[in-house]
C-alpha cells in the first residue's frame, strides 16, 4: 500500500458519521413533535373543561297553586287535653298489733296411734277414744284394685310355675313372643286375678290360663302376707 493511501485512511473518522449527524436530527424533530403533542392535548382538556363548567343546568320547579293548600285546622276548636285524675294522698300502712289468745281456743292436741295399736284394734272403721284416733287395718278379706299401690317390703316369688300349653293355631302360624300380665297373688300365694298388659291375640289365653295355677310365696309387710299386684312374664318360643 502506498503511503498516501495510508495517510488518507489515518485522517478519516471512525464509525458512520452520516448516519450519527441524521440521527441527532431525528431525534430532536421527534422530540419536538412530541413535545407540541402534549401541549395540543393538554389545552384541549383545559378547554373542553371550561365549557362543561360554564354550561346552564336544568332544574324542574313544582309550583302548588293557593287554591290547592289546605287551611290549617283552627286552634280555638281544638277538643282541650284529657284532665288528669289527681289521687288522694295515702297514709303509710300502720304496725299490726299482736293480739293474745287464750289457751282455751286452742285446738287440743291430737295423738296418733302406733302401728301396733292399730294391727291390735279390734273393732273396724275409725273410732275416736278420748284424746286417740285409732285406724283400722284393712279388712283381710280386701283385695287391692288393679294399679292400687300396697307398701311390700318383701315381693312374691314364684314357687310353683305351670308352663303354658301351646295353641295349635299359633304355632302352626309361627307366632311367638312374650305376652306380659299382671297377676294378683293373695295372702294365701294363690293367684286370684290375671290382667293381661302387653298382648299377643293368639297367645293371650293360654298365658293367663297357666299364670292362673301358678303358686307364689306371699309378699310380706311388717311381717305379715299381703295381697298385691305382680308383673309375670309369660314367654312362648318355637325354637
Amino acid at each position: 500500500m502506498s503511503q498516501d493511501k495510508i495517510a488518507l485512511y489515518e485522517f478519516m473518522p471512525y464509525g458512520a458519521p452520516e448516519l450519527l449527524e441524521a440521527a441527532k436530527r431525528h431525534m430532536s424533530r421527534a422530540l419536538g413533535v412530541s413535545i407540541a403533542g402534549l401541549a395540543v392535548l393538554l389545552v384541549l382538556l383545559f378547554g373542553v373543561s371550561y365549557y362543561l363548567a360554564h354550561q346552564p343546568h336544568e332544574t324542574s320547579n313544582f309550583v302548588v297553586p293557593y287554591r290547592e293548600l289546605a287551611a290549617p285546622p283552627p286552634l280555638t276548636d281544638a277538643p282541650p287535653p284529657p284532665k288528669v285524675a289527681v289521687t288522694a294522698p295515702v297514709a303509710p300502712p300502720a304496725a299490726a298489733v299482736p293480739v293474745p289468745v287464750p289457751d282455751a281456743e286452742a285446738p287440743q292436741e291430737q295423738k296418733i296411734a302406733s302401728q301396733s295399736e292399730l294391727s291390735n284394734a279390734p273393732s273396724t272403721g275409725t273410732e275416736a277414744t278420748g284424746d286417740n284416733i285409732v285406724v283400722a287395718p284393712p279388712s283381710e278379706d280386701e283385695l287391692p284394685k288393679f294399679g292400687e299401690y300396697v307398701y311390700v317390703e318383701e315381693l312374691p316369688e314364684a314357687v310353683t310355675r305351670v308352663p303354658p300349653q301351646y295353641p295349635d293355631i299359633a304355632r302352626e302360624a309361627g307366632v311367638d313372643g312374650t305376652v306380659q300380665v299382671q297377676a294378683l297373688v293373695g295372702k294365701d300365694g294363690h293367684v286370684k286375678d290375671v290382667r293381661v298388659m302387653k298382648s299377643i291375640p293368639m297367645l293371650d289365653a293360654a298365658a293367663t290360663s297357666a299364670v292362673k295355677q301358678w303358686v307364689f310365696k306371699p309378699a310380706l309387710s311388717n311381717n305379715k302376707p299381703v295381697a298385691v299386684w305382680v308383673a309375670v312374664p309369660v314367654k312362648f318360643s318355637l325354637h
